[in-house]
């Protein structure tokens, strides 16, 4: 099975807590006394949780109408850094007294650190790949309450609709594929089509470590019932033989060297290869209105023992005003999650695609789907 390099290098540190957490039995006394190293005499630079300078706007305002940041930020990311320090890095530039300190692991070590240490955490924020961990975080009351600013500028289907999360960037699930062996138009628009038809036996692949895929399953069950999502999972095992990758950009990749020849993820890979090599002989496609076009967002939540609760706020804002937004269209091939950016990239506007309206709170129940996928072999 192929290897995923979650590497941590970048502009942001990395905490090393996971090993420590991973191998001994954390008592209260023992979090409180981690969060002191981590920086538990931090102090909060803003007065009041509202908007330091201008607040953040669905037509999106820059950096310079925000207020200044500084201080120590502590995140909690279960986004790889490849896909988010270059954004972290300029922001800490662009402010000479303010440092990010970040610790990146995958979504269920993260999920699972929090709850142990509850509001003991050391972390002020935790950003994610999926709506489904946010969800978790919100439902085991982990999440404070954000801004009114934040919450009535991001699309109501974009966020929490209780105020206690929001996406930051968006992805559509997609049929990656190498054009090389492959048109477009004429690939199948819907999902369970790819675990059934012959042509694509030994040549597709799949992510099922991710948090998206998992809540991908979860949106299959919500919407065809578990037993054909189980037949669905068992037919992508035992039918088309599936190679089964561990990391996006990996997987991505061997669509577009020809090692694969087609793969079920998220459309923004496929978009950052376009976007350094025009040229590469790889597309997507999009079923229509199923779980394999499902809408997703990564996003942030404040943590309710941040220490630095309002300095996370205004941390969002800038995720949110026209540079961060912005980035991730244009590094990332994410799409924004604001009416006031529009989508410039190389793979079709949300509107082309038309995908599956979802809301993303119901992402959170994840467990069972691990179980699934478990007992049908694709874990």
């Amino acid at each position: 099975m192929p290897e995923h390099d979650d590497t941590t290098s970048g502009t942001s540190s990395a905490i090393g807590r996971r090993r420590f957490i991973a191998t001994t039995v954390v008592s209260v006394a023992a979090v409180t006394g981690l969060a002191g190293c981590l920086g538990g005499a931090r102090e909060d630079p803003f007065d009041d949780y509202g908007p330091q300078g201008s607040p953040v706007e669905a037509s999106a305002v820059s950096w310079d109408d925000l207020g200044d940041l500084e201080g120590e930020l502590v995140i909690y990311s279960a986004r790889t850094s490849d896909q988010i320090n270059p954004l972290f890095g300029r922001i800490e530039d662009e402010y000479d007294d303010f440092e990010i300190s970040i610790d990146y692991d995958d979504e269920g070590d993260q999920l699972a650190s929090l709850l142990e240490e509850g509001e003991n955490s050391p972390a002020d924020l935790f950003y994610t790949q999926s709506s489904g961990e946010l969800a978790q975080v919100k439902d085991n009351e982990l999440a404070r309450d954000l801004p009114d600013d934040i919450v009535d500028a991001v699309e109501d289907n974009y966020r929490d609709t209780d105020g206690q999360w929001t996406g930051a960037s968006g992805r559509v699930r997609a049929v990656q594929y190498n054009t090389n062996h492959f048109n477009g138009d004429e690939l199948p628009n819907d999902i369970f089509a790819y675990a059934e038809d012959e042509q694509f036996r030994d040549v597709i692949s799949t992510r099922p470590n991710s948090g998206t895929f998992r809540s991908f399953i979860v949106a299959m069950i919500e919407e065809e019932g578990e037993d054909r999502t189980r037949e669905w999972v068992r037919a992508m095992v035992d039918d088309q033989k599936a190679t089964l990758y561990n990391g996006g950009t990996e997987q991505a990749e061997a669509v577009a060297d020809g090692e694969q020849e087609i793969a079920l993820g998220n459309q923004y890979y496929a978009g950052r290869i376009l976007e350094n090599d025009p040229d590469a002989p790889i597309d997507v496609a999009f079923t229509r209105n199923d779980p394999g076009c499902l809408f997703n967002v990564s996003g942030v939540a404040i943590l309710e023992g941040a220490q630095t609760p309002n300095l996370a706020a205004e941390f969002t804002r800038h995720l949110l005003a026209r540079e961060g937004q912005e980035f991730f269209v244009e590094t990332n091939g994410e799409y924004p999650v604001l009416e006031g950016v529009e989508y410039v990239g190389d793979l079709p506007t949300l509107e082309e695609i038309d995908p599956l309206e979802f809301d993303l709170n119901k992402l959170g129940d994840t467990e069972h789907v691990n179980d699934l996928l478990r007992e049908e072999g694709m874990l």
